[in-house]
């Protein structure tokens, strides 16, 4: 800011000491003033400037507005009311807009914000920014028709690709998947490099996908409705599809016939986390669950094919396994280790459930030093002791422990050369200022890839 600049704005704070009939006679100096604070976009300056303007001008609509508006962008509702009150002769979409905005954002009453902009379009129903506002005000509640109701009647005044998303998402909560599929492609065609449309696109082909999923499993089910494998493979492309509630209901009959399934309640507490009905600390807590963690098809098949063998024969450690290594890769490392410890307490000697347990301490950040040494007391095979080593490579590469992760990734080389463990070796290579060695390592890795 110029000293010019400064030296005009610094003098309103002189002004109140001046006879109000001075201010009254010439508001052009605080005029100047309140454009130089607009320049600079110093909103306090201008609303005191605009205050004093109004004192010496009380019928200054211009100024009025942009007093109420000002304090709107400041977020003091208060003020805003105030200056709303101490203007009778404010237009009707201004009191509208601002009212709705202070019901909603102060008082969080949104029926009554809801209410007000209503009783505003019916007197004025083309007015754009009074149905973007109703829209607003109505996304923030669960009632998808009357969000798709006041959608359809701002897309009928504009038409853009933010719209067009926005009642696809509300028609996919109400169940219209066509109708929401439609939206989105329009979307798409209208404005394919719309951020919007590049955010929101990948939940519609999903959804899409799961459309033409859907159908033989409706027909397997309809016949079996107690096959474990193929309820949780509905719910599972119903999650994926954004059908959140039918997933759910499918988890829930799951657990109605199979109560022990794993599986059943991964897709259940996950469907709940989704839909805001379960939150992460407490899943982890009470059930052991990861809720943030999305998990692949097949790894849920996986898990319920070991649940349906467990069901049959609680002590197959060869099934623990499979399901301790499918939580594994699922991310569910609580959920790994409780199986994998079991497993072990019935074959102490199976380095590949000690592995399992192994890989679910590092990544839950446990000492893995007494696996590891059970491990090796094993004398399990090259493949096996490497991917031991390479457990903990990545923990200590995980942790900043840089030395200690280049140490194990070395030994885990020696036993079996792996694409991911150079990779860990060159990453840690090149953290501790070794780039040309960082650089051979990821040439090696490379020319395995291919």
């Amino acid at each position: 800011m110029s000293p010019a600049r400064a030296l005009l704005l610094a003098t309103a704070a002189l002004l109140p000491s001046l006879p109000l009939k001075a201010i009254a006679a010439d508001t052009s100096g605080l005029r100047t003033q309140l454009a130089l604070a607009t320049e600079d976009s110093d909103n306090l300056a201008r609303i005191e400037l605009l205050r004093r303007i109004l004192d010496a001008e009380p019928g200054d609509t211009a100024s009025h507005q942009q007093l109420v508006e000002l304090w709107l962008a400041i977020s003091d509702y208060d003020m805003a009311e105030a200056a709303l009150n101490a203007w009778p002769a404010a237009p009707a979409k201004l009191a509208a807009l601002t009212r709705a905005r202070i019901l909603r954002d102060r008082d969080k009453d949104v029926p009554g914000a809801v209410r007000v902009l209503r009783a505003y379009l019916l007197t004025t129903p083309a007015d754009l920014d009074a149905h973007e506002a109703l829209v607003s005000a109505l996304l923030a509640t669960d009632n998808a028709p009357a969000q798709i109701a006041a959608l359809d009647a701002l897309i009928a005044l504009q038409r853009n690709a933010t719209h067009l998303i926005q009642r696809a998402n509300a028609k996919l909560r109400a169940a219209d998947y066509a109708g929401a599929l439609a939206d989105a492609k329009a979307a798409q065609a209208l404005e394919p490099d719309s951020p919007t449309v590049k955010r929101d696109l990948p939940a519609f082909e999903r959804l899409d996908e799961t459309l033409h999923a859907i159908p033989p499993l409706d027909a397997a089910l309809a016949k079996h409705p107690n096959d474990l494998a193929k309820r949780i493979e509905r719910a599972w492309w119903l999650r994926y599809g954004g059908m959140l509630a039918r997933s759910l209901a499918d988890a829930d009959a799951a657990l109605a016939f199979a109560p022990d399934s794993v599986a059943a309640r991964l897709t259940r507490a996950r469907a709940r986390y989704m839909l805001n009905q379960l939150r992460a600390d407490d899943a982890r807590r009470d059930e052991w669950i990861d809720v943030t963690k999305p998990h692949a098809l097949d790894t849920a098949l996986a898990i319920a094919t070991a649940d349906l063998a467990l069901a049959e024969h609680p002590t197959d450690t060869a099934q623990l396994r499979k399901r301790a290594r499918a939580l594994n890769e699922a991310g569910q490392y609580l959920l790994a280790q409780r199986d994998s410890e079991a497993a072990l307490a019935l074959s102490p000697t199976d380095a590949g459930i000690a592995l399992e347990a192994l890989y679910a301490a590092t990544m839950l950040g446990q000492d893995p030093a007494p696996l590891f040494r059970r491990i090796e007391q094993m004398k399990p095979p090259k493949a096996q002791l490497a991917l031991a080593n390479g457990h903990l490579a990545d923990l200590y590469f995980r942790q900043s422990n840089l030395p200690l992760a280049l140490e194990f990734a070395d030994r885990s080389l020696t036993l079996a050369e792996t694409e991911f463990m150079l990779r860990v070796k060159a990453a840690a290579l090149q953290r501790l200022g070794r780039p040309d060695e960082a650089a051979t390592a990821t040439r090696r890795a490379n020319a395995l890839h291919q």
